[in-house]
């Protein structure tokens, strides 16, 4: 709750000094700024859908409703969507977020989203309306928004209709201090912190689990625990704090998601002489790690074992064969009994 009243304060004095200067030059970090706090707010809330914040159900619930609704998400979906996403973590077919593809798949739309960076700005408001997977899912059964959804179940629906209206009541705020203040309050104050924090929740997810090392398993080699460890931990630097360690402290989360955040570093350090070389971390900057991955992760050739993230690019390391490569298994690791 104290880091959760600390993100509050912190998004409450960037607005006061954001509404006390007017050079562009001081407004654009200050709204990154609140951005990047609105997706520290979202982290915690996070923690709630997976009742690592409150050993109380009902006080879980209350601060992942409220937490999710001020940035227009709908609480219960989102839980399960992103339980599903846990449940089937690095599966060529069936993992719920980024989900890889044969090159004879990688269709226009994948290519233009994938390979330009572009899903950083509309991948989160994609997702939640209903295109999860863009092979799979379609507005309808997929929308995190409507009761028709997979994600709820038929005797859950009042679930859904106290997420929709958190997020309606919210947004109803929104739209009446964008009409009060005009169209630059609301793009200064509403829209740009909202897709700075899109932004940021799509691209530490994608960074979570795509890399050219990261293993995609198929239905005869997944297991749940080879699923969670493809999973990197990336240095955000001065975000890895502020963000509550989503970032760089991620493999052990998806071992023990019920650990809250600020135990996660104690709780990697004891696993990692037991994950040995299963332990996947890299030290580079994110950004450097970012490029790299756009440059070299479009889809999945299969290996010994494993899927193989391969790049469209001739150019590029580890281009696609258009054969298949066989990959070696790594030496004096060993896969801990699950």
């Amino acid at each position: 709750m104290a880091y959760l009243l600390f993100d509050f304060v912190l998004i409450a004095v960037a607005y006061w000094a954001l509404s006390q200067v007017s050079a562009w030059y001081l407004k654009l970090p200050l709204i990154f700024f609140i951005g990047t706090m609105f997706w520290a707010v979202f982290v915690i809330g996070h923690e709630a859908g997976h009742g690592a914040f409150s050993k109380s159900r009902a006080v879980n619930t209350a601060v992942g409703l409220i937490t999710h609704s001020i940035i227009l998400v709908p609480y219960r979906g989102w839980q399960r969507s992103h339980a599903m996403h846990h449940m089937k973590t690095g599966h060529f077919r069936e993992e719920e977020v980024f989900r890889p593809c044969r090159a004879e798949d990688d269709w226009l739309a994948r290519k233009v989203l994938f390979r330009s960076g572009l899903f950083l700005l509309i991948g989160w408001p994609m997702y939640k309306l209903g295109y999860r997977n863009l092979t799979t899912y379609d507005p309808v059964n997929g929308s995190h928004f409507l009761p028709a959804s997979d994600l709820y179940a038929s005797h859950v629906k009042w679930s859904w209709a106290a997420s929709l209206a958190g997020v309606l009541a919210c947004l109803a705020i929104y739209i009446a201090l964008g009409v009060i203040f005009g169209w630059v309050f609301a793009l200064t104050y509403i829209v740009g912190p909202y897709f700075v924090y899109a932004a940021w929740l799509t691209f530490v997810t994608y960074m979570q689990h795509v890399s050219p090392e990261v293993p995609v398993y198929d239905s005869d080699d997944w297991s749940s625990l080879k699923g969670a460890l493809a999973t990197v931990d990336r240095n955000y630097g001065p975000f890895n704090w502020l963000t509550h360690h989503i970032g760089d402290l991620h493999v052990v989360h998806h071992i023990f998601p019920t650990i809250p955040h600020y135990y996660t570093r104690e709780a990697t350090e004891a696993i990692k002489p037991i994950l040995g070389e299963w332990y996947m971390k890299s030290d580079r900057f994110v950004l450097m790690d970012f490029v790299r991955t756009l440059i070299g992760c479009h889809y999945v050739e299969p290996g010994d074992g494993q899927e193989v993230w391969k790049s469209a690019y001739p150019w590029a390391k580890n281009a696609g064969t258009g054969k298949t490569d066989k990959v070696k298994e790594t030496s004096g690791a060993h896969m801990p009994a699950e």
